[in-house]
């Protein structure tokens, strides 16, 4: 009786394990789902951006020197035309006198250049005179018992002509190293002066028959009268008086650039405002490449943040951003619109010091009542943003045969469904086509027992 009794139980003991294996196996796969739902989808990125003010200035001073006196302090109200700070301008005004003094020399000389050459003139027509003079004596003495003595005259006039020209021609050729004259009108003075020597020359030469002499006193006496009348001819005054007015000019010109430095050097406000920094306090002297001052006008308040190029593409002007204006007690976010995208990309380095190459965009907030000029605020771009999207995760994709696929649970069964795919978000994926919403998707695709044609449910 107790053996029948064992094998019955026995009995029932296996027909409880085959019947539950019956019932698991045909049981459906419970899996990880998403039921898909219409969704915002929207791809953005974040800039760190500032608020500025469109008449926040850097005053700078106009050149390095000394501070004398600071005359506001932070915060004060300023009107344009206010002097901040005097500079010692006691160098410049020494640099004003010297150039004054230069220009009354260059006047004194344009002036006594009249006279210098008057006085050159005046010799030459008395030279030449003295010429006419000796050449009608030569004429009338020839053949003379008073011959002998007309030589030594002559001798004696001829080498006085010759000293004279000598230190004339030393001025000539000041004339010309400073660029006065010209090569040639020096090279004439020249020529004469040598006629001067040939004839002085001649003139002591004894054993030459009178005849002969005469001839050539004459015919040297006659070369000199010419080479002077073309000298006398020329209008020397006019160009060293130009030559001296160009000095003159540049000097002034020079005079009125110093003037106007002089008057530069105090640092004035160039439009009304309040101090807002002061970067020259406790400094007795400034380099010209530092800030002094930085003035805050009424001027309109703008963000300015640095974009990178990378992303840059889908930056326009007209476009709507987000700006996050981090607080303690909470984030605000506000709206603003992008009026300025520079067409130009400048080195900027990261947070870790990493260089990055970034454009200038600048942002109008729409409404603003908490950034004030200074803030730092998050720059939130929009890069694609469509409402009613349907969108899964991507651990839900996978491709075959290079097609995209995902697993979706139909009439109780796994099924592959190819799709096609829109943008991707971040962990995210719009779907375009292929799949409904409302339908289940699997999104566990290492589940283990999963593949297509078997029964699944949702976890």
């Amino acid at each position: 009786m107790k053996k029948h009794i064992k094998i019955i139980g026995i009995g029932l003991v296996a027909i409880f394990i085959i019947g539950y294996f019956i019932y698991a196996y045909f049981q459906p796969l419970t899996v990880e789902t998403l039921t898909l739902s219409k969704d915002q989808s929207e791809i953005y990125f974040i800039e760190k951006g500032h608020m500025v003010n469109s008449k926040e200035i850097y005053l700078y001073p106009a050149m390095a020197g000394e501070v004398k006196e600071i005359h506001v302090k932070r915060g004060d109200q300023v009107k344009a035309g206010d002097v901040l700070a005097s500079m010692d301008n006691t160098q410049m005004i020494q640099q004003i006198l010297a150039q004054e003094e230069m220009i009354k020399g260059y006047q004194a000389q344009k002036n006594g250049a009249e006279v210098d050459i008057q006085v050159s003139m005046d010799n030459m027509r008395l030279t030449r005179a003295q010429l006419v003079g000796q050449l009608k004596g030569l004429e009338a003495e020839i053949g003379t018992e008073d011959q002998r003595e007309l030589e030594a005259m002559l001798v004696a006039q001829s080498k006085e002509r010759y000293e004279q020209g000598l230190a004339d021609l030393e001025k000539y050729r000041l004339l010309f190293e400073e660029g006065i004259i010209a090569e040639s009108e020096f090279n004439d003075f020249k020529t004469m002066v040598n006629g001067l020597e040939a004839d002085y020359q001649m003139s002591q030469v004894s054993k030459v028959s009178g005849s002969d002499y005469y001839k050539g006193m004459k015919s040297a006496i006659h070369a000199q009268i010419s080479s002077i009348d073309a000298s006398l001819k020329r209008d020397r005054l006019t160009t060293t008086e130009a030559y001296y007015q160009s000095m003159i000019d540049s000097a002034k010109a020079s005079l009125s650039g110093l003037k106007a430095q002089a008057e530069e050097m105090d640092i004035k406000a160039p439009h009304d405002g309040y101090i807002s920094d002061i970067m020259v306090d406790g400094t007795n002297r400034v380099s010209g490449m530092e800030p002094a001052f930085l003035l805050i006008g009424d001027g309109v308040r703008e963000i300015q943040v640095k974009v990178n190029t990378r992303d840059i593409e889908y930056v326009h002007e007209g476009d709507g951003v987000e700006l996050i204006y981090n607080r303690r007690s909470g984030e605000v976010t506000l709206t603003g619109r992008i009026t300025y995208v520079a067409n130009n990309a400048t080195v900027e380095l990261s947070p870790l010091g990493i260089e990055e190459r970034k454009v200038l965009v600048i942002i109008e907030p729409e409404v603003n009542a908490y950034l004030e000029t200074g803030y730092e605020v998050d720059v939130k771009f929009i890069v694609f943003n469509e409402p009613d999207k349907l969108i899964l995760p991507n651990s839900a994709l996978y491709k075959r045969d290079d097609k995209d696929m995902v697993l979706a649970i139909r009439d109780g069964k796994v099924e592959e469904v190819p799709v096609t795919l829109g943008y991707e978000l971040t962990g995210r994926t719009v779907i375009e086509e292929g799949v409904e919403e409302g339908e289940v998707i699997i999104t566990d695709l290492e589940a283990k027992g999963l593949k297509v044609g078997v029964r699944a449910k949702s976890s």
